[in-house]
């Protein structure tokens, strides 16, 4: 993790040692500089502003930092002392959390690894469907290889989405796929079992996590349920004629079904699988294959280690 921190002239003496112990890479820029500039030669993950500079500069620091369409997304972390708190004044700056100077040094450490923490978690949240993102996904699938666990690792795809978005717009796109991570994530809530997990890959393709045994309920459930969600999202005309007719770039017409799911699922039995990316490549054949299918379907490969 990188952080830059804004400081008038100097960083407190107690606090830098702490900052450095945290980090893995510490920037300091002074008010006086073009600090936009000199972070985008090496973007932070997140930002310290020191009460030195708040004292001068009021919120103006802050306000380039949110106004900035690069980097208003990074979280900002206000350096006050005791007195600046008791400050009705200090609520005004849209930071998004503060250390107080003076504090025992575990506490300030503490705090400020939670404040990362978030960091991190709140980064890795699709803006969507507010479900972990890649990062997360990779991370909780890696850690339950590496503790061995006998689990069922599920990758699903919507199929022909990019028609009906095409057809009906974004904001009706977003509405399927807000509709399909309910579907997704209640259908493995409602098992009430341990080592579970749903994430949201990216555009139209999620993932889940459950025990082995759990695996071909929770896949009819969502196929069985989204099946007959998706229904509400076509008008009558194109639901009365099996889907969306349109012409391709090339001018030939074509019909496509309303949208479906597709589950690819291995599973990870006896050490089968080291890291993510061999399962992920495994999921990858058998999501061709399933694809090719008519309507919503699922496929757990059962192949075994040695193949």
């Amino acid at each position: 993790m990188k952080t830059a921190i804004m400081v008038k002239e100097s960083l407190d003496e107690h606090l830098s040692p702490i900052i450095s112990s945290v980090f893995d890479s510490v920037q300091v820029i002074h008010s006086d500089e073009d600090f936009l500039s000199l972070i985008s030669m090496d973007p932070p993950d997140i930002i310290l502003v020191d009460r030195t500079c708040l004292q001068e500069e009021k919120s103006r620091i802050v306000d380039e930092f949110r106004n900035s369409t690069l980097y208003g997304h990074l979280p900002i972390i206000a350096v006050y002392s005791e007195k600046d708190i008791e400050d009705p004044a200090a609520l005004k700056i849209p930071v998004d959390d503060f250390i107080v100077l003076g504090s025992p040094e575990l506490q300030i450490r503490r705090r400020i690894e939670f404040i990362v923490g978030r960091s991190v978690r709140e980064t890795d949240i699709n803006p969507l469907t507010r479900l972990p993102g890649n990062e997360s996904i990779i991370r909780c699938v890696q850690r339950m290889f590496d503790e061995n666990g006998e689990i069922a690792v599920a990758w699903v795809d919507l199929d022909n989405f990019k028609p009906y978005n095409d057809r009906y717009g974004f904001s009706s796109g977003d509405e399927v796929l807000l509709a399909a991570a309910r579907i997704i994530t209640n259908a493995v809530r409602e098992t009430g079992r341990e080592n579970t997990f749903v994430g949201h890959i990216g555009g139209d393709e999620f993932l889940f996590i459950c025990p082995i045994a759990e695996t071909r309920t929770i896949c009819e459930e969502i196929l069985s349920r989204f099946d007959m969600v998706v229904r509400n999202f076509y008008n009558e005309e194109d639901l009365d004629q099996g889907g969306i007719v349109s012409k391709s770039r090339s001018g030939e017409v074509r019909k496509f079904p309303v949208i479906t799911v597709s589950i690819a699922v291995v599973l990870s039995e006896k050490k089968r699988y080291r890291h993510y990316g061999q399962a992920s490549q495994d999921a990858k054949e058998i999501m061709k294959y399933v694809k090719g299918l008519e309507g919503s379907n699922y496929m757990i490969d059962r192949r075994g280690k040695h193949r």
